[in-house]
């Protein structure tokens, strides 16, 4: 199916309640395919960034309480993992973000997705951290206000909506409350909060589309002037993509430019360097780039292990480890005796 990759459709982020944002039916009034109908490009919350969530909780919870461990006696609590029950839990932690990663991968990749990035959690706590305490967790916790936060920092997207349950008070009373406060820091930011009921339909759509008509705007705006700083024209771009059928695939995925939210925008981004060359001159960047790639990944694993080698040598970790052993020693001294 050929589709135009050069037209200017505002990014659309959805964010919110856990089963209004990933969803879609009579419960969030089809709110994907009206934003679609709207001209807007949806950037849905994904199920595998909320197991992330839950993974990146028990790790946080695990190393904010691990200077207390002989004094956590809860029910979960770390005092009955024993001497390693830490570094133990805390590997397993490690192991399984590293897995989920991985098969999300295995699956995204062969579906075009082969620049999709996962957030980061511990990026996304940073940025909600000054605004929204980390250890608020009720619904989706600080996750709503770091990702509009990121959106607005890393130009995500054009808009950013948040949809939620009439009265679901994690998101509505207390999100939208910080929201406020978020869109005074970053002013350029486009967001919109929205509630579903059973009888505002009307209300719903009305409010999506005055936003819509502002992100179409800033879309259309960006693409403008993304032709104008790299120098080649729509034309120019045009045949560039009949000739390389690769770029216009309705799957491919265009590289993510800083400062540049839009696919068509971040396509021309990508495509402009390679416009102005020759056809010898791409042949010979894309055989360098072949090149680097495979020398990348040839050091990747030794570069992994010397940076977790480093961890281990901070004074922090290398003072818990020391705790670890002299505890290991007292006890066989202890049953020697």
């Amino acid at each position: 199916i050929e589709i135009d990759r050069q037209r200017a459709r505002p990014k659309v982020s959805i964010i919110g309640e856990f089963l209004a944002m990933t969803t879609e039916g009579d419960g969030n009034y089809f709110l994907q395919k009206f934003l679609e109908s709207e001209g807007g490009e949806n950037d849905i919350q994904l199920t595998t960034a909320w197991f992330l969530y839950t993974i990146w909780e028990n790790h946080r919870d695990t190393l904010v309480r691990a200077d207390l461990r002989n004094a956590d006696d809860s029910r979960k609590g770390l005092k009955k993992l024993g001497t390693f029950g830490i570094a133990k839990k805390l590997g397993i932690l490690w192991a399984a973000e590293k897995a989920l990663r991985t098969i999300f991968k295995a699956f995204a990749v062969p579906a075009g997705l082969r620049r999709y990035k996962l957030a980061d959690m511990w990026e996304v706590a940073d940025f909600a951290a000054p605004y929204y305490s980390n250890d608020l967790r009720g619904g989706e916790g600080h996750m709503e206000v770091g990702k509009l936060i990121m959106n607005a920092v890393h130009s995500k997207a054009h808009i950013t909506v948040s949809v939620k349950p009439f009265g679901c008070m994690p998101s509505a009373g207390v999100s939208d409350g910080v929201q406020s406060l978020v869109m005074n820091r970053f002013p350029g930011s486009i967001y919109c909060a929205v509630e579903t009921s059973g009888d505002g339909a009307t209300n719903f759509y009305s409010r999506v589309q005055m936003y819509m008509f502002k992100a179409r705007l800033a879309a259309e705006a960006e693409l403008q002037r993304t032709y104008e700083e790299t120098g080649v024209t729509a034309e120019q771009v045009r045949q560039f993509l009949k000739s390389n059928r690769r770029y216009a695939d309705p799957l491919y995925y265009p590289r993510h430019a800083e400062g540049t939210a839009g696919m068509a925008a971040n396509l021309v981004r990508e495509v402009a360097p390679l416009v102005k060359m020759s056809a010898p001159a791409r042949f010979v960047r894309a055989t360098a780039l072949a090149t680097w790639s495979v020398a990348k990944t040839a050091v990747a694993v030794p570069y992994a292990m010397a940076k977790w080698a480093i961890g281990l040598i901070r004074p922090s970790n290398a003072m818990k480890l020391w705790y670890d052993f002299s505890a290991v020693a007292s006890e066989a001294t202890a049953k020697k005796t």
